[in-house]
């Protein structure tokens, strides 16, 4: 039987794997050091979160000293490389050591996605049909790239207010990103509904699963998709033509409201995934 901290551990080690990782798309010498002090900050305390999960699930109590000390396995040895990484690219900002700063961001992105993909391994004996050691770890990694888009995304929409004349292209790149891995995953979606439709011995839904099978849709991909379509008009060149700060603004609201849309949706697709075996 799982528990909400199994949930709580999958969806925040993603975000914090993407979220870090799609900084990637922003150069930087756009936004200065304090973007990226701030966003290694954030994404420090998610990681902080998902290591305290991975100790709860190890059975082992949270402390300071089993924080750093406590080896259980790999996955608890990438979980705390990662924290460990994350720490000191922060605080490199502050020594302006361009060389150490790059080397930090690049070690983290690889640490990071590994361990996604350890993660992943680990998960699939829990579902069985053809191929899904493949399917199981690409949605985890797109799952990383949608919630560390929409998140990471937004958190620049707000940096146009600290640097007005910022080229509206980049949060544009974010909206992107956004919707090519909510396409992405919407087709994973769509995949493995086509297989679980031709499989057999897997857990039936009921009233308690549909609603939260139904939520993921209605929420998690149709709620998103529907934000994403409203932002990129609030980015469209008519409309940052007319009120370029007022058009960034509007944008960055709704990716705010797209970051509840998506951990609703990957938090149900969790759920369903660790309660009925089956990927959705």
């Amino acid at each position: 039987m799982f528990s909400i901290a199994e949930i709580f551990y999958l969806v925040f080690s993603q975000l914090a794997v993407g979220g870090f990782a799609v900084m990637l798309f922003i150069p930087k010498g756009v936004v200065g050091a304090n973007y990226y002090r701030l966003m290694g900050g954030i994404y420090l305390l998610v990681v902080v979160l998902a290591r305290c999960a991975n100790l709860y699930l190890n059975e082992t109590q949270v402390t300071v000293f089993n924080f750093f000390g406590s080896w259980v396995n790999v996955e608890s040895a990438l979980v705390l490389c990662f924290v460990l990484i994350v720490f000191i690219y922060t605080l490199s900002w502050w020594f302006k050591s361009s060389l150490l700063t790059d080397v930090l961001f690049y070690l983290g992105m690889i640490i990071g996605i590994v361990w996604i993909l350890f993660s992943a391994f680990n998960y699939i004996e829990v579902v069985q049909f053809p191929g899904v050691k493949y399917l199981l770890t690409l949605q985890f990694l797109t799952s990383a790239v949608l919630l560390g888009a929409v998140h990471t995304g937004m958190w620049f929409g707000h940096w146009y207010l600290v640097i007005p004349e910022l080229p509206v292209a980049y949060l544009r790149r974010y909206n992107i990103v956004l919707l090519c891995s909510l396409v992405l995953s919407i087709s994973l979606f769509g995949v493995n509904m086509l297989i679980r439709s031709q499989a057999q011995n897997t857990v039936s839904f009921n009233f308690h699963y549909e609603l939260i099978f139904w939520m993921r849709l209605g929420i998690g991909y149709a709620g998103t998709l529907i934000l994403y379509f409203i932002s990129w008009d609030c980015l469209r060149p008519k409309s940052v033509a007319k009120d370029e700060v007022g058009a960034t603004r509007a944008a960055t609201g709704f990716l705010f409201i797209a970051i509840i849309t998506v951990f609703l949706g990957e938090f149900c697709s969790r759920y369903l995934f660790l309660s009925m075996q089956f990927v959705f």
